[in-house]
């Protein structure tokens, strides 16, 4: 179960966020979980808040911050230049999202990671100087990843081979190598046959999103 918290942004604007509490043993650890393009909209959004009652379950506090308000955009948007007309808000909003998550009574604030999907795992990488864990699922590199002081990140990445709307290569492939220059801790999965999202009742897309899901709940409770 989650329950809807408000905090505000850089210039004043209230973002809603989703806040799921530990229904295991708190262990102090937050989860700052990122969305993509479609938002919190069916089924992206139902697959996104199993993640949330997943990590509970292990003693973890997730939020889901609702930055697309932060610049009124529209889950499931089409034109690709939102983003880099957005980009810089969303992640000052996200990094807000941060500063409010380390508030959050019960919260150890030098254990906070991220775990972010499509446009959100960008996001996270982006920001990956505010995180000790990160774990991103098909993320796009786009125009790089800027700069990260941070040399204890560890980070996980999936990523479908069938993925045509991000494909593996170069994408997973760049990221992994600017992550590992940095002397980033990586994890490079791979998924035959998997599309964008892991979308699909078919065997290799049903795997992918269990095995991924299995590992990145295991990578989150070893690391942070």
């Amino acid at each position: 179960m989650s329950t809807t918290k408000n905090f505000i942004n850089n210039v004043g604007k209230t973002i809603q966020a989703e806040l799921f509490d530990p229904s295991g043993t708190p262990n102090g650890g937050i989860i700052i979980i990122v969305y993509g393009t479609y938002g919190m909209l069916a089924p992206w959004g139902d697959g996104i808040r199993d993640y949330a009652d997943e990590l509970s379950k292990k003693g973890f506090i997730s939020v889901i911050p609702d930055y697309f308000a932060s610049t009124n955009t529209t889950s499931g948007f089409k034109n690709p230049t939102e983003i880099v007309l957005h980009r810089g808000n969303w992640e000052a909003t996200l990094t807000d999202a941060v500063t409010y998550a380390k508030t959050i009574p019960g919260v150890q604030v030098s254990r906070v990671g991220f775990l972010g999907f499509s446009l959100g795992g960008h996001l996270c990488l982006r920001l990956r100087a505010n995180a000790k864990v990160l774990v991103e699922f098909f993320a796009p590199e786009f125009d790089g990843l800027g700069a990260n002081t941070n040399p204890t990140l560890q980070a996980q990445i999936h990523h479908g081979l069938a993925d045509q709307l991000v494909p593996f290569h170069p994408n997973s492939d760049n990221i992994k190598n600017t992550l590992q220059r940095e002397r980033t801790t990586v994890e490079l999965f791979s998924y035959t046959g998997a599309n964008h999202g892991f979308n699909g009742s078919d065997s290799d897309n049903t795997k992918a999103r269990n095995e991924s899901k299995n590992r990145t709940i295991s990578f989150f409770e070893k690391h942070l």
